[in-house]
């Protein structure tokens, strides 16, 4: 793992890790305060990386193995938190890792993008997308018809996110632990 291009914060004694690509510092706070450790991507290389979704997907993935590989994070469940194109990579990496990962938190992503990944995702989702923006509204809609785990839509502000996450991340991985 690249440490310019990653941030692991790592608390006392987690109650779980969350992989968040792109990094959100907002997200990561909120997280940390439920003892959470924290792990920040920045997903992108370079430009030419932003609609590869596998490969974006791959980083997710090594990041995970990367983290997992501490002594203190080696047995702690994980949840993912994509945002935008960090989204369907959460979700093809998910899909990848699934005695891992125990949830999942796609911000105005398109999971679609997640392809055939989609519908291997084992672990609750939770959709995040702005109200205001309808066409990313259906999308997500239209993935959740695709998905077979559990998962739910939420239409919130973007000053709503960083709590949806702690909560669902909460729900989800505090039972794991």
């Amino acid at each position: 793992m690249n440490p310019q291009v990653a941030d692991l914060q790592v608390p006392a004694h987690p109650s779980g890790m969350v992989v968040l690509a792109p990094a959100s510092r907002a997200v990561a706070d909120a997280l940390g305060k439920f003892d959470f450790a924290t792990l920040l991507l920045d997903l992108l290389v370079d430009e030419e990386d932003a609609h590869d979704i596998g490969l974006l997907g791959r980083r997710v993935l090594d990041a995970i193995d990367w983290a997992r590989r501490q002594s203190s994070l080696e047995q702690t469940p994980v949840a993912l938190f994509g945002e935008a194109m960090g989204a369907p990579a959460a979700l093809v990496a998910a899909a990848e890792r699934l005695e891992v990962v125990h949830a999942v938190i796609s911000h105005d992503g398109r999971p679609d993008l997640a392809g055939a990944a989609l519908e291997r995702v084992e672990a609750p989702t939770l959709l995040i997308v702005d109200a205001a923006q309808q066409a990313l509204i259906e999308m997500n809609r239209h993935a959740m018809q695709r998905m077979r785990s559990h998962v739910e839509l939420e239409l919130a502000t973007p000053a709503e996110v960083a709590g949806l996450t702690a909560e669902w991340c909460q729900r989800y991985l505090w039972s794991m632990a």
